[in-house]
């Protein structure tokens, strides 16, 4: 797999499938995501409707650039800083892992791109277009939020469930139980992954990589952000809200949020879809982004 040797010193790890001079899909992932949680079922309808999708793998997580010399966050003291109105120190923020981005769209030569961001990805994705709009062509928010602190939190069995995957264990099998765990605790009830198809899910991601240290590092840097739910009025692409109305870490209301505050989104209710990615769920996620790109496509070829 080819890694991307950023200027800031961060190697991104990447895949491009279908040909480049297509019209570029530039995916960003979600706390916890390996290169693998974005499977074919998202990507293959995409190229063979002719677009070029690229995707990658955030600092600290799969085979990027680690920052284990910080050591493992400490969460809980990060929430005492917010719950003091303070922002947490931290390594680096969710706007250095949108540069990350930015950086490695330069480093491929893509000079514009459709951008898809999932879970926390995609609040990576909104402050890219706001720090690069050039750069953005489109958005896609795939069951993600813009973290105001007034929208509904997550539930206590999914955050605890998260921090699972926080933590080191001594066994392989205890790492995928870990991932098995969030990818139940956040399932829907007509688009929900079985035990079976949880853990041959889990196990993919694990073979690859398990990095609870570069999770809580993430996690933490989204807390150390800066907001920027004030500011996505300013994104003036297009935009894809794509939310899940059974998303038991973001509810529909982080998915309604994001449309009504940027001026060209317009929202799309995922039926009895929570925050993870069944077999059952990736069709209608992938016609959903063909038939997004494709009008705009044809918007552009109509000269609109």
């Amino acid at each position: 797999m080819p890694h991307a040797a950023l200027p800031n010193g961060v190697s991104l790890a990447y895949e491009i499938h279908g040909d480049p001079s297509d019209p570029i899909i530039f995916v960003i992932l979600g706390i916890t995501d390996n290169i693998t949680d974005w499977p074919s079922g998202l990507y293959e309808p995409v190229v063979s409707n002719g677009y070029c999708v690229v995707r990658h793998e955030l600092r600290d997580s799969g085979l990027s650039t680690r920052f284990d010399a910080h050591g493992p966050a400490d969460l809980s003291a990060a929430r005492e800083h917010l719950d003091a109105g303070q922002r947490p120190p931290a390594p680096y923020t969710a706007q250095d892992i949108a540069e990350d981005a930015r950086l490695l769209l330069e480093h491929l030569g893509i000079s514009s791109a459709c951008v898809v961001g999932y879970s926390f990805g995609a609040f990576v994705a909104q402050a890219l277009a706001l720090a690069a709009p050039e750069m953005v062509s489109a958005l896609v928010c795939l069951q993600g939020s813009t973290y105001d602190p007034a929208l509904p939190p997550r539930s206590p069995d999914v955050e605890e469930a998260l921090l699972g995957a926080t933590r080191d264990y001594a066994t392989a099998e205890e790492k995928i139980q870990a991932i098995v765990n969030l990818r139940m605790a956040t399932n829907g009830s007509l688009h929900a992954l079985d035990s079976g198809e949880a853990r041959q899910s889990a196990e993919t991601s694990v073979a690859r990589m398990y990095c609870p240290d570069g999770t809580g590092r993430i996690i933490l840097s989204r807390m150390a952000s800066e907001p920027i739910y004030d500011k996505t009025g300013d994104i003036r692409c297009p935009a894809l809200i794509l939310h899940g109305d059974e998303d038991p870490i973001f509810s529909i209301e982080h998915g309604e949020d994001m449309a009504a505050r940027m001026p060209n989104a317009r929202l799309c209710i995922l039926k009895g879809a929570g925050h993870n990615h069944p077999l059952s769920l990736q069709p209608v996620i992938a016609d959903h982004l063909v038939e997004f790109v494709c009008a705009l496509g044809k918007q552009v070829s109509e000269g609109r």
